[in-house]
């Protein structure tokens, strides 16, 4: 593969407030698909959350999900490669919010079952849970989704600690209003300053607005994962001469530098536009324009 391009989700392929594509950005990932373009996409959604992107558009490459947890193959139905919290380090976490009744979210992948499974503990629920939960219940048909990888609609909650430890732990989560989840991420924080070999294993702490509902989440996550690293493993995976990305924001700034060359849209913060390679024009498709464009003219060299 001469060109492998990977692209961000939210706000880079959907932009703004949107949470889908246009029609003719839709009809255009088709298109690439279709000219075997190498395109995929790299999120911090998780498989179930990418799924309706990657089956819509046609995608055959793994997808990067979980902020770079897992690169997963929809068509083989498999993990190609995870990058999990460490056993002890996840089982800490997990006694530690569990006595402090704090309300979190985790992804268990399931190598035996190639299968991520998405766990509500301690009352947490999220709004895409009770809205998939109520069409499947009202039998509509584009609310289930494959098995392969995914839950239909995250419907673990509440289980016991032994059962969270069944697989490889890809993240641990939280979101709510400003002050209860600021007041969840010092517990945390406090928490593992007490350890330092366990905080020395885990990556920074995520804390930022989430645009479409205006509530903060906050994600722990491996130090071993990230867009950037899982973007340069695929890229070594499928033996492609170059890595090109795609971003909008602070958090994509270390997948924009690890590449060959790298692109943001036009509304990017400062630093990540001096990250990047150059800024996209404006338009709605930016970035799947600038693919079509740059692999029309490959065509006609």
């Amino acid at each position: 593969m001469k060109k492998l391009y990977v692209s961000d989700v939210d706000g880079t392929l959907y932009r703004g407030k949107s949470e889908g594509l246009s029609e003719t950005g839709r009809e255009l990932f088709i298109r690439l698909m279709q000219e075997g373009v190498g395109l995929t996409v790299a999120s911090g959604r998780n498989l179930y959350g990418v799924y309706d992107l990657a089956a819509s558009c046609g995608i055959t490459l793994p997808v990067i999900a979980y902020n770079g947890a897992v690169i997963y193959d929809f068509g083989k139905g498999k993990a190609e490669r995870t990058f999990p919290i460490q056993p002890a380090d996840a089982q800490g976490l997990f006694e530690r919010f569990d006595r402090q009744k704090i309300p979190y979210k985790t992804c268990v992948f399931r190598p035996q079952e190639e299968r991520c499974v998405t766990y509500l503990q301690n009352r947490y629920r999220s709004p895409n849970w009770s809205e998939r939960k109520k069409r499947i219940e009202q039998g509509c048909e584009d609310a289930v989704h494959p098995q392969n990888g995914l839950v239909y609609d995250e419907p673990f909650v509440d289980v016991p600690l032994s059962q969270l430890l069944e697989g490889e732990c890809l993240y641990i989560g939280s979101s709510g209003e400003q002050q209860a989840i600021t007041a969840i991420y010092e517990q945390a924080k406090q928490m593992l300053s007490e350890n330092r070999e366990v905080m020395d294993h885990l990556a920074e702490f995520l804390i930022k607005e989430e645009t479409i509902t205006g509530k903060e989440f906050m994600e722990i996550g491996s130090d071993q994962a990230g867009k950037v690293k899982a973007a340069v493993a695929l890229k070594q995976m499928l033996s492609a001469q170059q890595l090109v990305t795609f971003g909008d924001n602070h958090n994509d700034i270390p997948m924009l530098l690890a590449a060959d060359r790298s692109y943001v849209v036009p509304q990017a913060p400062q630093e990540a536009r001096q990250a990047a390679t150059a800024v996209l024009e404006e338009d709605v498709d930016c970035v799947l324009q600038f693919i079509w464009k740059e692999y029309r003219a490959d065509k006609t060299k």
